[in-house]
């Protein structure tokens, strides 16, 4: 089979997903049990689980209560008292709103519920809708730029330009970008197509793409060539040489000629061979329908999730019990009110409306909503849809917060009820609002993000979140490495320096903080590779140098390297000058310098090293070196085209990717410590490097570390050879160079110590400018050495060099800057190359070390201010990630790490950490690998589930510990990179997730007009980010966007915070309203109050929403960063004491709001009486009636069928003090548990403050429709004073009484949470 063109796997992937699409919806239904032990009486239990409260409660008692008003209506309006009651039709008003509110609830909940279940199928279907949308809109401007651009073009210039144009992802195997080789769309031609790195998802079947041993099968695919050319890996496959190609590595090795050898350059399956048996694989399933097929992952429910069942219990129980002591009471006083039962019949629905899912799911929705736009609006900034997709000025100071949350509520809300449509038409309409004026640059402009399914239950979980987890090496570790320290021959022995990034922070000097927090963080930095060397580093004296490998030297423990915390701000001038050179801007971030004052004793050395730094790093401004492809090559191809071999060309062409050198920034971050520089200066326009010419290049490969790499295991790999994964790395550079001053030629070579030393017979003392024989005993020290840095992840470089003889110099003249290579030589003598590389002379070895990025360093402290545990999942071991652990700030000393590797019986783990006290697995018995962790955990403690570093960690292990996180309560977040599909089951496993998006970097400076048919097009880069992390919460721009998780996590928190205490003060609104009805039945005035329902749907509809909704705005509460959150116990809903403190609290809180307002009824029932039926009174209580005391009025047993004005008014006085006490006691819900007095509450939300007043206004609207003028005026003084300051402030006072004990049981709870989070043994151990 031929390979695929352009054109036909984008039509093999269009027609992946279109078949997706007809699918029908896969819903996820619930399968998790919850363990949670009901103190509910079953009856109860069963009517909430059936949905009996929503359906009977809420939609059976607005009918009852419609039917009764309209009932009330007819019977009024057929009347013939003289008397009739203007409140029958206001009634009708009030239970048409209930009954249609009610019917809207119910259509709320399921809605929600549908969008709960389908909204993550869902959200995958909108981002394959928008990504086949966007692919065609794109491959149509690219074709007709191609064919404008391509008309007068030969068919050679284009295959040229397929190599260079398109959108270059960076990336390797390691991190799912995998080598795949295409043709040019249209021409038809075989051996017209160049490989590109292409990531997994995006990959179809027929596809053509390169494996080495050790890599993972992205896909279903088969080996194209060789005795195993039918052997078919299935995804997630380890590439074996035995599985692969049917040989071991012995007899792989020994096809390679024996000798020193030079590779002719057409021997394409040699040079694949070189590169870890690199081979072309056919994938044979298109993985992208894999990946779609993968069933829905359901997590663990939040505990605030069980809180509400829980409530939503309580309630219903109490709004039954209301109904029915509401009911036995007015039965008990049947005869005061037999003429007018219709005003008191409706009370007992009423009382059981109150605490029915009346309203309150829909307010729940709204505030769920709100919150989560409030965590959307602070993750905006950094998301990787707004970056792509809007220009800059979207992240900056300008944006308007507001207008952004205002718009992420409305996505928010129309994703919750899976009317997206609609709420897009909306967003369209704000949109066009907002640009009409200055507000469209302050945020009414930039696109939104995807909200995230209801299912993953984002506000829930990430405002309590008890673990967050960094699943991918390149989230933890920089791009480069830098210089560590750096070994050189001296005139005593061998010297060993130390660097250290470049800083100018005066805070970091110890002799002026010696208590200073930069103190403590050094001292976390001390090296561990320091302490397993035969030398100790920057001493004067004959202790400090490296004589003997067998002699170990006394160890100088005051002076420890150290890494500056604040090198980057140190070098942001460079930054600033380096703007305009890429490479000179990354640079910046790499400066280092010396920690030794003296080092410039040792300039004569390290001049020779930093220019062997530059010339074999140097910046190649030449096309990228196509090893094996010149003319012949490619009639070559014509001929293999034309008789079907289409698989060499293939080859050849793979050898020219995998050939690219790759710069290693370390060697000019040395070369620049030392004072060489690459900008122009006198020396000419590249810097010191100017006069020196290079002529030949020549790279070794040795065959015994080629045999150790085709046998290393993944956790044996280090970060900078996963850097050079998939590449050709060779074991030694050697650079021909000639000065252009002198005319004398030099040959410097850079490479692995093994090799190095093996080609060098003398060594450089440059203190002494004398070449000595380099001893037996100083290199077995250099080669330990090496092995010893290796060990703690070093990147181990070693130097030399040798001045060319002049019988080479005609030779090398001739052939300038060449990049061809010698045909085989079978005599190993007879090449003049390896003549040139014989009898070197070593000027050193430097050991470079990938360091930790800033961004992790400040989220790791600020985690563990918060009681967050900070995990960390290294793929490499122990003692490679030893080093990086200590410098990120995690604590290597005693319970510290745990391996996931599982050993076999008997097998000791020659990677395990060694302490200074003692060796980690034998003296801290921590577990190796899942199943004895899951055995440690139930048989010995907790301590694994307080380790923070956890190595040889593969994406199988990782998960399956993310599991054992949730199975014992924790709330895991997991970070990991968006556009590997490996990390899928993670995210989906984790609680909540946030995929990094670096592909898109790629895209950020990439010129639209440079985009050809035949390469990525932008929309496939972004989709295969998208689409991978279709389950994670955010999708964030970068690695560096990772520093500002912080700020994500503490809005999510106080939104979370917010939105309970706007929950909780819906919940007092309602329990108040039940209590007040059921005390209106109990009052002791003989005419018993009844509950206006127009009155009553305006309380529940306008009040309470007005003023809970912004409740949800509150800012966050000082204290809220430095409290450890709860469990996910599922077997709890409330932690110890405070589900019946709860319970308490809350019935406490509404008795004085339910109580104080029916004496303001007795007070008015009886002034107003005395007011307008003065003959009335003295005709029927004149037995009793004391004059003008508004008491024995209430008490006349003759009234108690009366039905006028006076008991109008004084019913609508009551409700209405109802309200306004409601409305002032809200400002003791905005905080939990911080008094008013602390920290007031306007000042913290100013759209609370602002629906206050409204609600005040609300209220006296009401109170004019509803009473005539000057009913106030004969009301007594007493009144006033007590509607407006008493009761106010005795509600006031009463709810922050409680609030101290309230804040007792919660304030104590939060410190055992600290106190365990803060432990580093185990707890309850031994068990």
């Amino acid at each position: 089979m031929s390979p695929l063109s352009w054109k036909e796997a984008r039509s093999r992937l269009r027609h992946s997903l279109e078949n997706y699409l007809q699918t029908d919806i896969n819903k996820v239904h619930s399968s998790q049990t919850s363990s949670t032990e009901s103190t509910t009486p079953i009856f109860v239990s069963f009517w909430v689980k059936r949905d009996f409260d929503l359906t009977f409660g809420a939609i059976g008692s607005s009918v009852a209560l419609l039917v009764i008003a309209i009932y009330f209506y007819i019977s009024n309006d057929n009347d013939s008292q003289q008397y009739r009651n203007p409140y029958s039709s206001s009634q009708v008003v009030g239970a048409a709103i209930i009954f249609f509110t009610s019917l809207f609830s119910i259509w709320l909940v399921v809605r929600y519920r549908y969008s709960f279940s389908h909204g993550t199928d869902n959200l995958k279907r909108r981002m394959i809708n928008k990504f086949v949308k966007e692919l065609q809109e794109q491959e149509g401007r690219c074709r007709t730029t191609d064919v404008e651009i391509n008309t007068n073009r030969s068919s050679t210039e284009r295959d040229k330009d397929n190599d260079s144009d398109g959108i270059d992802l960076v990336g390797t195997s390691l991190t799912g970008i995998y080598p795949v080789y295409r043709l040019s769309s249209g021409d038809g031609v075989i051996g017209q197509g160049s490989w590109s790195r292409v990531p997994t998802l995006l990959l179809v079947e027929g596809d053509r793409i390169a494996l080495q041993v050790g890599d993972l099968a992205p896909a279903k695919c088969r080996v194209l060539e060789g005795k195993k050319s039918m052997t078919v890996f299935e995804s997630g496959d380890k590439i074996t040489l035995d599985i692969s190609c049917g040989e071991s590595v012995g007899s792989l090795v020994g096809k390679i000629s024996k000798g020193r050898t030079t590779l002719p350059t057409h021997d394409s399956d040699a040079w694949l061979r070189l590169c870890n048996d690199v081979r072309i694989f056919e994938v044979v399933e298109t993985p992208l329908e894999a990946f779609l097929r993968e069933p829905q992952h359901e997590s663990k429910k939040p505990q605030l999730y069980r809180q509400l069942n829980a409530v939503r219990d309580v309630l219903s129980l109490v709004a039954i019990s209301s109904f029915l002591l509401t009911t036995a009471v007015l039965l008990g006083r049947y005869q005061q009110f037999s003429s007018n039962i219709y005003y008191l019949l409706p009370s007992p629905i009423l009382a059981a409306i109150g605490t029915s899912p009346f309203i309150g799911p829909g307010c729940l929705i709204i505030i769920e909503a709100l919150g989560t736009a409030r965590v959307l609006a602070s993750y905006h900034p950094v998301a990787s849809r707004v970056r792509m997709e809007s220009s800059s000025d979207v992240v900056s100071d300008t944006v308007n917060v507001d207008i952004i949350i205002i718009r992420y509520f409305l996505a928010t809300l129309s994703n919750r009820l899976s009317l997206q449509d609609l709420g897009e038409n909306l967003d369209r309409i704000l949109q066009a609002i907002f640009c009409r004026n200055r507000w469209g640059k302050m945020g009414g402009r930039s696109p939104l993000v995807w909200v995230p399914p209801a299912s993953l239950n984002l506000l829930e979980k990430l405002g309590v979140a008890t673990s967050f987890t960094l699943v991918d090496d390149e989230l933890v570790c920089e791009p480069q490495a830098i210089p560590q320290q750096l070994l050189i021959p001296s005139g005593k022995g061998l010297k060993l320096l130390d660097l250290c990034p470049t800083y100018e922070d005066e805070s970091d000097d110890e002799s002026e903080a010696p208590d200073s927090s930069s103190v403590e963080f050094r001292r976390n930095r001390n090296r561990s590779f320091d302490e397993e060397i035969n030398c100790d580093s920057d001493s004067d004296s004959d202790e400090g140098l490296m004589r003997d490998h067998h002699h170990v030297p006394s160890r100088r423990k005051n002076r420890r390297r150290i890494l500056r915390k604040t090198f980057r701000m140190g070098t942001q001038r460079a930054k600033e000058e380096a703007e305009g050179d890429d490479l000179d801007s990354e640079l910046a971030n790499h400066e280092v310098q010396f920690e030794d004052p003296n080092w410039w004793q040792h300039l004569p050395s390290l001049k020779c090293i930093g220019l062997a730094c530059l010339l074999v790093d140097q910046k190649n401004e030449q096309p990228v070196r196509r090893v094996g492809y010149s003319s012949q090559a490619e009639n070559e191809e014509d001929v293999l085209s034309t008789n079907g071999q289409d698989l060499e060309v293939c080859k050849i062409k793979l050898v020219n990717l995998v050939c690219k050198e790759r710069n290693s920034m370390q060697l000019r971050s040395f070369a620049q410590c030392i004072g060489l520089s690459t900008k122009a200066n006198v020396s000419g326009s590249k810097g010191d490097q100017s006069p020196f010419i290079e002529k030949n290049r020549l790279h070794v490969v040795n065959v015994e570390k080629l045999r150790e790499r085709l046998k290393i295991d993944s956790h044996e790999r280090g970060s900078e050879e996963s850097r050079w994964w998939g590449l050709l790395r060779a074991d030694s550079t050697s650079v021909v160079v000639q000065d252009s001053r002198s005319g004398a030629y030099q040959l410097l070579t850079v490479g692995e110590p093994t090799v190095v030393t093996r080609m060098c017979h003398e060594a450089w003392q440059g203190e002494n400018s004398t070449i000595l024989p380099l001893a037996s005993h100083d290199r077995s020290t250099i080669l330990e050495t090496s092995d010893s840095w290796k060990l703690a992840d070093l990147d181990v470089e070693a130097f030399s060099y040798a001045p060319i003889p002049h019988t080479f110099e005609q030779r090398i003249s001739g052939n300038s800057n060449s990049t061809n290579l010698l045909p085989l030589q079978k005599d190993k003598g007879a090449s003049t190359e390896w003549s040139m590389l014989q009898n070197q002379i070593f000027l050193g070895m430097l050991g470079s070390l990938v360091i930790p990025r800033s961004e992790t360093q400040g989220l790791l402290r600020t985690l563990q201010d918060a009681g967050v545990r900070f995990v960390y999942f290294s793929p490499r071991n122990m003692r490679r990630q030893k080093e990086i652990a200590s410098q990120m700030g995690i604590d290597v000393a005693w319970n510290c790490a745990i391996s996931l590797r599982t050993l076999v019986q008997g097998e000791e783990d020659k990677h395990r950490m060694i302490s200074n006290y003692a060796d980690w697995d034998v003296n801290a018995k921590l577990p190796h690998g899942i199943e004895s962790v899951r055995k440690h955990l139930k048989d010995v403690d907790n301590v694994p589930l307080l380790v923070s570093l956890f190595t040889d960690a593969t994406k199988d292990t990782t998960t399956e510990m993310i599991d054992i996180f949730q199975e014992y309560h924790d709330t895991v977040i997991a970070v990991g990179l968006s556009h590997l599909p490996r990390n899928s089951k993670i995210f989906s496993t984790a609680d909540l997730a946030i995929g990094v998006d670096v592909l898109s970097e790629c895209l950020v400076e990439t010129n639209e007009e440079n985009f050809n048919y035949d390469s990525l097009l932008p929309s496939e880069v972004i989709f295969s980010s998208a689409i991978s992390s279709h389950c994670c919460a955010f999708r964030v721009h970068g690695i560096s966007s990772i520093e500002h998780m912080p700020t994500i996590l503490a809005q999510g928190r106080a939104s979370l915070a917010a939105a309970t205490s706007a929950s909780i003060f819906f919940l007092h609104g309602y329990l108040s309203f039940t209590l007040y009805v059921f005390f209106t039945v109990c009052s002791v005035a003989t005419t018993l109050p009844f509950v206006p329902i127009l009155g009553s749907a305006l309380y529940m509809l306008i009040i309470l929403p007005l003023v809970g909704f912004p409740m949800t705005m509150s800012d966050p509460d000082k204290r809220s960063m430095q409290q450890v959150p709860p469990k996910n116990d599922i077997s709890v809903s409330f932690g110890k004491r405070e589900g019946k403190m709860f319970r308490i609290v809350s019935l406490l809180k509404a008795l004085p709001q339910a109580i104080l307002p029916q004496l303001l009824y007795l007070i008015a029932y009886g002034e107003l009486m005395i007011e307008h039926e003065p003959d009335l009174i003295q005709l029927k209580c004149s037995s009793n009636l004391v004059p003008g005391n508004w008491a024995s009025v209430i008490r006349c047993s003759e009234l108690s069928d009366h039905s006028g004005v006076a008991r109008d008014y004084a019913v609508a006085l009551s409700l209405a003090e109802l309200a306004f006490l409601t409305v002032v006691t809200s400002a003791t819900f905005i905080y939990r548990t911080l008094p008013i007095y602390e920290d007031p509450p306007w000042r913290r939300n100013h759209l609370w403050a602002i629906s206050v007043l409204v609600a005040f206004i609300a209220i006296a609207i009401y109170l004019l429709l509803t009473i005539e003028r000057g009913t106030f005026s004969l009301l007594p003084w007493y009144y006033f004073l007590l509607a407006f300051f008493v009761m106010p402030l005795i509600c006031l006072f009463w709810n922050e009484y409680l609030k101290r004990y309230e804040k007792s049981v919660l304030d104590r709870a939060e410190k055992l949470r600290r106190l365990q989070f803060e432990t580093r043994l185990g707890m309850w151990s031994p068990k």
